[in-house]
């Protein structure tokens, strides 16, 4: 996947629940754009010193492209960096925006090619906010540190099945009136279809834990037929994976009011050497 696509967003990049990295108070983002890339085993360490490298040409060339990168903690070795956008056409004009900016391009397409040796793939992905399969709450995007995303892969005219899925988990939520945030992305473009990505925030990992807190009350609410509805509604779905990553301030972007709510963890620098250099072409 190419980073120059990456490059695109002048948007302020946010990962998703209560608010834009803007405005908490303005919901959700409309649309989505996730880059994905596999890194390969034993690259971490030298992927994430090239992708330090990303944020710090574009705060040279004082790119407002703000963005968040999440690394995979349980689940397939990737990296997804998030970016909220108004709409289509604002992703459309960043684009622009970037590639009007003079010797950016030709930075990072060495960094593109510094890179190439740590990924094996990569996707890019559309998605659009659905509002009624969602339950933003009051969430402070900064301190957020743990993600975890669900990715719903729906069988072909059975859409209705993820909806129903999601008022009854809503439903469920209010019961046991639990903290429970989340929001729905239809995917739009760049996977198989109908698929549904459900991004719920969490400040650490022991917020995971199904045997205390939200996850306890959650599980006490779930009467056995309130599971035997869940279990009709999951026919509708061809799979369900969940990931869980963890916020990688050395590889973000974050916006100077993130970045003051906690300096210490935002402004945490990549160790080891900077991203190579490719040799100089022979006369």
């Amino acid at each position: 996947m190419s980073h120059l696509i990456r490059s695109g967003s002048t948007a302020a990049l946010t990962v998703l629940l209560a608010g834009s990295l803007a405005a908490q108070d303005q919901g959700p983002p409309p649309y989505l754009q996730i880059f994905r890339e596999q890194v390969k085993f034993g690259r971490a360490g030298s992927h994430l010193q090239t992708e330090s490298a990303w944020p710090r040409a574009f705060g040279k060339a004082k790119i407002k492209n703000n963005y968040i990168a999440l690394v995979s903690t349980y689940g397939p070795s990737e990296v997804w960096f998030v970016e909220g956008h108004a709409s289509v056409a604002e992703i459309e004009a960043a684009s622009k925006s970037i590639a009007a900016t003079p010797g950016l391009a030709a930075e990072l397409d060495r960094l593109v090619q510094a890179d190439a040796a740590n990924v094996s793939g990569g996707d890019a992905l559309l998605a659009r906010f659905v509002p009624e399969a969602s339950n933003p709450g009051e969430v402070n995007l900064a301190q957020m540190r743990v993600w975890e995303v669900t990715i719903f892969r729906v069988r072909p005219g059975k859409e209705g099945s993820f909806f129903e899925g999601a008022k009854l988990f809503q439903s469920v939520v209010q019961q046991a009136k639990a903290n429970a945030p989340w929001a729905s992305y239809q995917v739009q473009a760049g996977m198989p279809g109908p698929t549904y990505l459900v991004f719920s925030p969490h400040k650490s990992l022991a917020e995971l834990d199904q045997n205390s807190g939200t996850g306890a009350a959650i599980e006490k609410a779930m009467t056995p037929d309130l599971m035997k509805q869940f279990g009709t509604v999951s026919e509708g779905f061809v799979s369900v994976q969940s990931i869980v990553f963890t916020v990688s301030p050395e590889m973000s972007y974050p916006m100077a009011e993130w970045v003051s709510q906690d300096p210490a963890f935002w402004n945490r620098k990549a160790t080891g050497p900077a991203a190579p250099k490719p040799a100089a072409p022979k006369p």
